[in-house]
């Protein structure tokens, strides 16, 4: 566990397009993360994930939502956070540069240090959606692999293994961004999503590779952030599991489905 100072960050919401500004207030051990709205607490746990998030991971519980938690919930689950106060100001936690850097670089100038807690699972798990597969099963340690399928552009390596025990969150996973390819981002608007999205806070893919100055921050930046989005929503678990957990084609719809199905029944 890790204690920091209060901090706040504030921006556009990628999805909403609106002013959002986040405060981050350590609490009493025990109380677990809750995010603080306008009209009531939602405690950041397994059972609270609206079954309607699309492209993200939102959170509802009562009458009180908030969106885009994935990004913040990984920093905070990496650096030891495991108490604290959320305070949202707008509909979703602010994109920033699409990444989960700015929220670990916060914390690091708040004092706070890696220490990500674990939490055991019961058994093995399958989850299947379509072309989509997620499997889980109990181990001494988190391993997680990831396989992407984009044949229509190239992005480098499309599998890729995280281990905690071994790799750097803050080197390998937190500075990659959100992204979209640039055939779908018409579609996206059209549904009333990505309002807020833009080159400085998403990468666009083209069938050439990225739109963005500069390009990919990896070689196969969407593979590394796929497995940010991954980490942010284990922390919905309380922890990182100990785990053998592979995953092809991810996304949060699966994830959403696993982390329901393993979550400790304590946790709702």
């Amino acid at each position: 566990m890790s204690t920091f100072l209060p901090f706040s960050l504030e921006g556009v919401g990628i999805h909403t397009g609106r002013p959002c500004r986040t405060s981050i207030t350590p609490t009493t051990p025990g109380d677990g993360i809750v995010f603080a709205t306008a009209t009531g607490d939602i405690p950041a746990v397994a059972s609270a994930i609206d079954p309607h998030s699309i492209r993200a991971t939102n959170l509802v519980y009562g009458s009180s939502r908030v969106g885009m938690v994935e990004h913040l919930l990984a920093a905070l689950l990496w650096y030891g956070v495991n108490d604290a106060r959320v305070d949202v100001e707008g509909p979703e936690i602010p994109i920033l540069d699409g990444s989960a850097l700015p929220w670990v670089n916060a914390l690091v100038n708040a004092g706070a240090h890696p220490s990500p807690r674990f939490v055991e699972i019961d058994a093995e798990t399958e989850i299947v959606h379509g072309d989509s597969v997620a499997r889980i099963s109990p181990a001494q340690e988190l391993s997680v692999s990831i396989f992407l399928q984009y044949d229509e552009i190239e992005i480098g390596s499309r599998q890729m293994v995280f281990t905690p025990t071994v790799d750097d969150f803050m080197e390998i996973l937190a500075p990659a961004r959100t992204f979209a390819m640039e055939g779908e981002v018409e579609q996206i608007l059209a549904s009333g999503l990505g309002l807020g999205g833009s080159l400085e806070n998403a990468l666009i893919i083209g069938k050439s590779g990225p739109l963005n100055p500069g390009g990919f921050r990896f070689d196969n930046e969407p593979v590394h952030h796929k497995m940010l989005d991954v980490i942010g929503d284990l922390a919905l678990l309380g922890g990182l599991p100990l785990a053998r957990l592979e995953i092809v084609r991810p996304g949060h719809r699966i994830m959403h489905e696993l982390v329901r199905r393993v979550a400790p029944k304590t946790a709702s």
